[in-house]
């Protein structure tokens, strides 16, 4: 068996751990301003308040609607030449939707622009959004009696939500809804009105032609879609759109 005195990875790898922290420090690490008789400390509350004021003043919600939290300032400690200090906001584009934003300052002193800080926060908005008032069964055609509006944050809903009793009467809920649940536009569709089997009235349209045959629906759907129906006297199969659970409409 043979012994060394050295371990050849470990004394290769402590020189290069070194080399790494200076290329680390000088190349990759924002610039450094070390404070001096002429230097002042930014005040990065002060740079906080103004992003939370500009993402409320210029955001696409009511200021009321907006709650900012976990707000950051890095570098945390920022040293500028004595003066005036002013900032302004370069990443205007990504400021205004909800959740985690962040933005690039340019401080500024006399005007003159001296170092650059990244601002991070979480932003919130307050919606009043379309819950369930009971709860809805698979099915259930929905009436402006069985929604309520609540004040709710939006950032972590998934999906279109709605804002208006409006926008939901007559809509049927595709799966079982909970009380007090967010009513999104995945859990409601257009009630059916035609099943497989449905016997209704095939109506051909022409500019100057109507004909009348009676069918029998192979496929369910709702209005404005369009389903197979077969001919009860052709044995056709054709496409026709639903107009309602009696009616389906082709044309030639």
């Amino acid at each position: 068996m043979k012994f060394s005195l050295f371990n050849t990875k470990r004394v290769l790898s402590v020189p290069f751990k070194a080399l790494m922290f200076v290329f680390l420090l000088f190349f990759l690490w924002p610039p450094v301003v070390f404070p001096s008789n002429g230097s002042q400390l930014v005040n990065t509350d002060r740079l906080k308040d103004m992003f939370a004021a500009f993402v409320k003043a210029n955001g696409p919600w009511k200021g009321e609607d907006v709650e900012i939290s976990g707000l950051r300032v890095l570098p945390k400690r920022i040293w500028v030449p004595s003066g005036n200090v002013t900032f302004e906001f370069d990443d205007e584009a990504t400021l205004f939707h909800f959740g985690r934003v962040s933005a690039v300052a340019s401080i500024l002193v006399n005007g003159k622009a001296m170092r650059k800080a990244r601002v991070c926060g979480y932003v919130e908005v307050y919606e009043k959004v379309l819950c369930a008032r009971d709860g809805l069964s698979r099915g259930q055609i929905i009436s402006k009696a069985d929604v309520s509006l609540v004040r709710l944050p939006v950032s972590k809903l998934r999906g279109r939500f709605f804002e208006s009793p409006r926008q939901v009467a007559g809509l049927a809920a595709r799966r079982s809804v909970r009380p007090g649940q967010v009513l999104l536009s995945t859990d409601l569709a257009k009630p059916v009105v035609v099943r497989r089997g449905s016997r209704v009235l095939i109506v051909a349209v022409s500019s100057n032609i109507r004909i009348t045959v009676p069918g029998i629906v192979e496929q369910k759907g709702a209005e404005g879609d369009f389903v197979r129906v077969r001919n009860i006297d052709s044995k056709r199969v054709i496409l026709a759109r639903v107009q309602d659970e009696n009616t389906v409409l082709v044309n030639f």
